[in-house]
């Protein structure tokens, strides 16, 4: 199983969930565009589809960033060129870190299961959404949207370089929570659900559409 770092640093600026992307443009100003981690996006026109191994959150308010695998030595970038003071939208705002906690997980497929909660998760593109409004059953959603999930964690999996060799065994186990939500000003499904699965994640990170931008975050994991 491959062992990775993940570094969730929090800063003394108050955030929200609506300046996320105002925010991610702020990080990149400081940067420059040159880090496609930062952004993921190679041009202007041409989007970088790799899992975004720079993840940008709120937490309890504040804004806060999540490095993953190769996140973790991009992020020191940031670092070296930020003078604690950042301009989010049309406001300059200081930019201190208030906390940093940085772990090590074994990331990988165990023979127990583990139970996660994934908040405002954007499961469906445009295509996978006319297939999903198709279906008629709810045991026939449930199944596609655990299709779905199987394969954000693929995407994950191959982000921190990782070729998983064994079937990845998932199942939803409750979804309270299912509304339409605006990401780019495109409208999507979001869903708040609970999964179970065998396979070890590292809490905070994001899963699916708009994973870099606070989508799809998930809890801690509880083994079963």
């Amino acid at each position: 199983m491959p062992i990775i770092k993940v570094i969730k640093i929090t800063f003394d600026t108050n955030l929200k969930s609506s300046e996320i992307p105002k925010f991610r443009g702020a990080v990149v100003e400081v940067v420059g565009r040159q880090n496609v981690a930062f952004h993921n996006h190679i041009s202007d026109s041409q989007f970088a589809y790799s899992y975004p191994v720079i993840q940008y959150k709120t937490t309890n308010g504040k804004a806060s960033i999540v490095c993953i695998h190769d996140g973790v030595d991009e992020i020191h970038e940031f670092f070296t060129k930020n003078t604690g003071r950042v301009r989010i939208g049309s406001q300059f705002r200081p930019l201190m870190v208030e906390s940093m906690k940085i772990n090590s997980f074994d990331v990988g497929l165990t023979s127990t299961s583990h139970r996660y909660q994934i908040n405002d998760w954007l499961a469906l593109n445009e295509i996978n959404h006319i297939k999903y409004q198709e279906l008629e059953g709810i045991s026939e959603k449930v199944q596609f949207l655990e299709r779905m999930l199987i394969g954000n964690l693929l995407s994950f999996a191959k982000g921190i370089n990782w070729t998983v060799g064994d079937p990845i065994i998932l199942k939803i186990t409750d979804i309270p929570s299912e509304s339409t939500v605006k990401h780019k000003g495109i409208k999507f499904q979001s869903f708040s659900l609970s999964f179970k699965t065998n396979m070890y994640l590292p809490p905070d990170i994001g899963l699916g559409k708009g994973a870099s931008m606070g989508w799809g975050t998930i809890n801690k994991p509880i083994n079963l």
